[in-house]
């Protein structure tokens, strides 16, 4: 089943937007970005989902060319579903 990569996938992104906005909120002092929280959810999903299908670990896969392509494809279609 997909239910326990999107999971991982989900946690991962929930880890990985907050170390972020950490990050911006310290070198910015930028307000938090729902926007780009919710892309980065979504790249975690989309990455442990391509994991899952490809029966390779998620840390192998983020060392694979498929990331960059994956979360370009992700950024170009959220851009497109949310108009500022």
């Amino acid at each position: 089943m997909f239910i326990e990569p999107i999971a991982v996938g989900l946690f991962a992104g929930i880890i990985w937007s907050a170390i972020g906005y950490a990050v911006a909120k310290a070198k910015n002092n930028e307000n938090f970005n729902p926007e780009k929280f919710a892309k980065t959810l979504v790249i975690g999903i989309v990455l442990a989902t391509a994991s899952k299908g490809l029966g390779v670990d998620i840390a192998q896969i983020e060392g694979m060319s498929v990331v960059g392509f994956l979360t370009a494809i992700v950024d170009k279609i959220t851009s497109l579903l949310i108009k500022k």
